[in-house]
């Protein structure tokens, strides 16, 4: 895992897909000491074409799009919270589901919100914007 996540923050796409290759897939949904998994990961990644490239490949083969970490937050949530709305449109695409709360209540829709980058995109997804009225 430590070296999947390695080639993954070198951006080294061929590396990182012949190591999950040569593990049979077995570590697409493996967990960091905090519980996120490599999708989690890859949604967090700065470079735009880095971050697209892992997550895609991570969703293609097969990775756990609604995902939780101890905290309950999936891969969405932590790209609306950045506003990573290239990554955001994407993990919809696989069935993200956009109304998972975490240990704290909030969705991916009330990250959103909070970083009033990628609102849009999940509106345009059916979110259910009716739980949140007196939040937004």
């Amino acid at each position: 895992r430590t070296t999947f996540l390695d080639a993954m923050h070198g951006g080294k796409v061929h590396l990182a897909r012949f190591i999950l290759d040569a593990l049979d897939g077995r570590i697409i949904n493996s967990k960091t000491e905090n519980s996120r998994t490599p999708l989690m990961h890859a949604v967090c990644l700065q470079d735009p074409g880095t971050r697209a490239k892992f997550t895609r490949l991570l969703l293609e083969k097969g990775a756990d799009v609604n995902c939780q970490d101890e905290d309950g937050r999936t891969a969405l949530s932590h790209a609306c919270e950045m506003g990573h709305l290239d990554v955001v449109k994407l993990l919809v695409q696989f069935n993200a589901d956009p109304d998972i709360t975490d240990a704290w209540g909030n969705s991916a829709l009330m990250y959103a919100a909070f970083s009033g980058q990628t609102l849009k995109a999940l509106h345009s997804n059916n979110a259910h914007y009716e739980h949140y009225i007196g939040f937004l």
